[in-house]
Parts: structure tokens; sequence; C-alpha cells
């Protein structure tokens, strides 16, 4: 028999899950901080977040087995976004908004209670991070422009210049998806035992439903 899906949320519910949708973007506030270590890190700083912002994702993803829990953390991307005045780039704007829509039918499809469910659909949400880099290969003349005003005219040519060609996006692309998928079982190694308790890993027993009252 299978198990009830939530459907109300409570304000503690709610505020839960902005709080680790907030740590899981703090991991990828950090990756861009590294970008003033040099091109390379502003690039790949996305695979490096995804390394560790799989701890939140899959902690709130497993406690809060429902629609829409992704899709909150979506919004926190999306407000982000444009407090940075980011979604005014095209390449961006649609990632973001894949990030927000796609995660949660991810789940929805494959099982809220589904460890590799929950892969997919980080790895769906990895994708969504690229907007920014995703540019320097789709954009190239207004990233580096962008580099210019930011961080310099010799970091903008060397941001351009050492990753042209289709090659190193791909090279990048396939750096985004491994690294989601190692961030996906080093928060299986880290959370074990609220993923267990949860339900979300073979052979646990999976969390009731919320009673009404």
């Amino acid at each position: 028999m299978s198990k009830a899906i939530p459907t109300k949320w409570s304000g503690k519910e709610i505020g839960v899950t902005i709080g680790y949708a907030v740590l899981t973007l703090l991991c990828f506030f950090a990756g861009d901080c590294l970008g003033f270590l040099g091109p390379f890190f502003w690039v790949y700083g996305v695979p490096i977040a995804l390394l560790i912002a799989g701890i939140p994702y899959f902690y709130i993803a497993a406690r809060e087995q429902r629609y829409g829990t992704m899709t909150i953390v979506g919004v926190i991307f999306l407000l982000y976004g444009l407090l940075g005045g980011a979604l005014s780039n095209p390449p961006y704007l649609i990632c973001t908004l894949i990030g927000l829509i796609c995660p949660d039918l991810v789940r929805m499809a494959m099982g809220y209670d589904s460890f590799v469910g929950t892969l997919v659909s980080y790895l769906v949400f990895a994708i969504a991070r690229v907007g920014a880099q995703i540019n320097v290969w789709v954009m190239p003349e207004w990233c580096h422009g962008q580099a210019i005003e930011e961080m310099g005219e010799d970091y903008a040519d060397a941001l351009i210049a050492n990753n042209a060609g289709a090659l190193k996006c791909v090279l990048f692309l396939v750096a985004v998806l491994v690294a989601a998928a190692l961030g996906a079982y080093i928060a299986k190694a880290v959370l074990r035992k609220p993923l267990t308790k949860y339900g979300m890993l073979k052979g646990a027993a999976p969390v009731e439903a919320p009673k009404e009252a």
C-alpha cells in the first residue's frame, strides 16, 4: 500500500524548506566567490559547489516528500537572480526557470521517496545552475564585456580564450553532471541516518504522512 502524499504545508514546513533552500544557495554563492581566484574557478565553481550543495538539497527532499519542495528552492534562486539583475540575460533566465519547474516534476514522476529520482532531479537542478557560465560559449562578446566591468580586461580575455570551442563547453557540462552525481552520493554518505529515517534509502521504513486534526 503506497503512502499518502501530504498536500498541505504548515508554516514550520515552509520555513524549514526556505532555510535549506538558502543553504543550498549559499553553496553556489561560495562557488561564485571562487571566481576571484581566476577565470578557471569562475567557470568550474559550479561543479565544486555541486559537491556540497547536495547535502541540503537531499535533506530537504527527504524531509518534505511532496510537490512544491523543489519549487520553493527554485524560487529562492529566482529571487537571487532577480536581486542581482541577472534575469535580463536570456540563458540565465532560461536555466533559472528550468530549475524552478523541472526538479519537482522529476520527483513527482519517479517518486518523492526515491533516492534515484532525487538524484535525477539534482542532475536537472545542476544543469539549471550553469546560466551564468554558459554565456562563455553562447554569448561570448556579452560575457567578455561583463567580465571587463567586474574583473578587468586581462581576466576577461583569459576567460574567453581559455574556454573557447565547443569541446570546452561539452567538458564543462560533463563536469557539472559528474559533480552532481558525486554530490548526491556524498549527501547519501553524510545523511544516511536522516535519509533512512525519512524512507529515501532502500529498505527503510517510509515516513508517515502527517495526520490532520
